[in-house]
């Protein structure tokens, strides 16, 4: 099983949610994506091949981003330029002293509330 960070970086990887992150940590994103391209292509098909499934889809198919986490995984562990990025990435995928870090995909019909600590009520819809 790998674990929610590398899931998130994958998803980001794949496009979801891009334009939320900051210029600097985008082009670290974007590196990566270059990085595991080269990497996979060529002598791991069914890597590139998870890759663009999850790209083709913009990181919202849950099952497509699942597969490409795990392909980063193992790409993470045997190359010490993907490791770099990664660790890179990792803060800005991760909560430090209680934070909160939130993470939805695939698809969502109705609303999403996405916080940390709430005092008081949340009143959704119209009254």
């Amino acid at each position: 099983m790998v674990d929610e960070v590398t899931i998130a970086i994958a998803a980001a990887v794949a496009g979801k949610a891009a334009e939320a992150l900051t210029d600097g940590v985008r082009q670290v994103v974007r590196k990566l994506r270059g990085a595991l391209r080269t990497r996979f292509s060529g002598s791991a098909p069914e890597a590139l091949a998870a890759l663009d499934a999850a790209r083709d889809t913009d990181g919202e198919d849950a099952v497509l981003v699942e597969e490409l986490a795990g392909h980063l995984a193992a790409a993470e562990h045997d190359d010490p330029g993907v490791r770099d990025l990664v660790a890179e990435l990792r803060p800005h995928f991760t909560a430090d002293r209680g934070g909160v870090v939130n993470s939805v995909h695939g698809d969502v019909h109705g609303t999403v509330i996405q916080t940390g600590t709430i005092t008081g009520g949340v009143h959704l819809g119209r009254r």
